[in-house]
């Protein structure tokens, strides 16, 4: 029995999910759009699942590319992207085993980024459940 308890606490360790959440500035809650990569399998599902219950407005499209610019003796031009959205959510997930919940045990790294500053907001890699990783982008989107 006591081999029993034991086996079991380590996969409950091991299921655990390990984060590395960091926060470089504040999320302007009234303007919460962001785009969002395409689809709805794993972790992107789950992570539009919060977004959409906290209020933020999603779209798939970041807007057109423009290129301006001057001609003349220094030609000057410039390429650059365009947004409709106050944020873009960047992301990547493996799935390498399963928890003990059946969810599936993933690798990822998150990124929030603000269109205006072009600046990192909040940051999270690591592994565990994907279930798990949604949660804790919703509080990391609250600022918890």
């Amino acid at each position: 029995m006591p081999k029993l308890v034991l086996c079991f606490s380590i996969l409950f360790l091991l299921s655990a999910c390990a984060s590395n959440i960091q926060h470089y500035g504040q999320i302007d809650h009234n303007q919460k759009t962001v785009t969002v990569p395409a689809g709805a399998q794993g972790l992107k599902g789950d992570i539009k699942k919060a977004l959409n219950a906290e209020g933020w407005k999603m779209v798939v499209y970041k807007g057109p590319s423009v290129m301006q610019g001057s001609l003349g003796e220094n030609t000057r031009l410039e390429k650059f992207d365009t947004f409709n959205t106050r944020y873009t959510l960047v992301m990547d997930s493996n799935q390498f085993d399963y928890c003990l919940t059946f969810s599936p045990m993933i690798r990822y790294e998150i990124s929030l980024i603000d269109n205006e500053t072009g600046s990192e907001v909040i940051t999270m890699d690591g592994q565990g459940c994907e279930d798990q990783v949604a949660k804790q982008f919703a509080q990391a989107l609250k600022g918890q």
